[in-house]
């Protein structure tokens, strides 16, 4: 209450009433105040700040601009060195800690502005990422408030982000259904959608379809997203779109497609003069000809400038993805041993949560039952069979998982 408020301050200045009132209050007056008994005029109350050395927003309980964008500035430093999307990491956990001690004395006195609402998002994603089940509240009012500031990328961002918990979950329907309503909201209720955030709700349209394996709907949204790229001459998300429509082609074993994305994916790569890209498609390639045309020697050829072979411990080292593509080229040219000490050595990512990507890593155990089954150690690989069997039950089909799916029933029946 403004009152308390009034009285705490003097208190703290160590400020007797006479002293506070000065020549344009009587003590009485400000007795009846600090009380709740009187309300005072505005000017009364630009006196007592004045007289307290405060903002008038302070004694009304609001937040000035100023304090609030003070505070906004420093969360957006904490947040943007750890993006709170996923629960993955103990550092995480400790800057969302951080993050909401941070932001929660202020979260009853936010306003409508965007500051407000770009604290109650990041005070959201800060309480998911600790499993507190109130996000969705702050979550909502963040949302609530950009749709009224008619703030569209904003807004898209939290629709993208509440798609993706879905996707934590394996829930790829309900995701589906959620962000299509979420999507047809902003279109119809906002006035004007901007360039990179229409390339990104159709990316993200894309990436959702992808998940469940309607890959009809995928190339529409993948194409819709080009399009409208070479329309605007916008570049935005470029990469993604043909990486995802590259990887979508090869795991349904559309040849025609696969190369024509991967021949793009190459071209934007020789584009932005970035040597990652030359990595991956020469990764993607691999997987092609490992799953598709079986030429192991060439695709070893190709694993084999990403590793690098330590003498001192005599083991090949590299990346996550290009040692499970080393791990299966051993086992495909019967080096079955060295192929299951590679394969061994590999793990699912802890950012990894889309099914497209799952499927490569998911292949794993396949492939570890697949080198037990020739090494005639048939319990071992009926087991790791029974792993990747699990993990594939709930993504959608593709090449990965119709082999995952033979091996369980050929081990099964030995």
């Amino acid at each position: 209450m403004l009152g308390e408020r009034i009285r705490t301050l003097r208190k703290q200045r160590k400020m007797t009433l006479e002293a506070l009132a000065g020549e344009r209050l009587t003590k009485g007056m400000l007795s009846q105040i600090e009380n709740n008994k009187a309300k005072p005029s505005m000017e009364s109350l630009e006196y007592i700040a004045e007289r307290l050395g405060v903002e008038i927003t302070e004694l009304l309980g609001t937040i000035s601009y100023v304090e609030l964008r003070k505070v906004l500035e420093k969360a957006e430093r904490i947040y943007e060195e750890f993006r709170i999307y996923f629960k993955h990491s103990e550092e995480t956990i400790q800057q969302s800690n951080k993050l909401i001690a941070l932001i929660e004395p202020y979260i009853p006195n936010l306003n409508e502005s965007y500051e407000s609402a770009r604290l109650l998002e990041i005070y959201s994603r800060s309480l998911f990422c600790l499993n507190r089940e109130e996000w969705k509240l702050y979550c909502d009012k963040a949302a609530l408030i950009y749709d009224l500031l008619n703030l569209t990328a904003n807004r898209a961002d939290i629709a993208i982000f509440r798609g993706i918990t879905f996707f934590l979950e394996h829930r790829y329907q309900e995701a589906l259904q959620y962000y299509l309503e979420e999507r047809k909201h902003i279109e119809t209720t906002h006035i004007k959608i901007d360039p990179m955030t229409q390339v990104n709700m159709d990316y993200y349209t894309a990436a959702i379809y992808s998940a469940l394996g309607d890959i009809k709907a995928t190339s529409e949204a993948v194409e819709k997203a080009l399009e409208y790229s070479k329309k605007e001459k916008l570049y935005y998300k470029t990469d993604d779109i043909y990486k995802l429509a590259t990887v979508v082609s090869l795991l349904v074993k559309e040849e025609e497609k696969f190369h024509y994305y991967l021949k793009k994916l190459k071209q934007y790569g020789e584009f932005v003069e970035d040597k990652i890209f030359e990595e991956l498609c020469d990764v993607l390639y691999a997987e092609y000809l490992l799953h598709v045309k079986e030429e192991y020697q060439e695709a070893m050829s190709i694993i084999d400038q990403y590793l690098t072979f330590d003498e001192n411990n005599q083991k090949v080292t590299g990346d996550n993805w290009n040692m499970l593509q080393k791990g299966k080229v051993m086992y495909y040219v019967k080096e079955y041993k060295k192929a299951l000490n590679i394969l061994k050595t590999i793990y699912v990512p802890k950012h990894i949560n889309h099914p497209v990507d799952l499927a490569i890593y998911y292949t794993k155990d396949t492939f570890i039952a697949l080198c037990y089954k020739e090494l005639h150690n048939i319990n071992k690989a009926l087991e790791h069979a029974k792993i990747s069997y699990d993990c594939f039950l709930p993504l959608p089909d593709s090449i990965f998982k119709t082999l995952c799916i033979e091996t369980y029933k050929n081990m099964r029946l030995i």
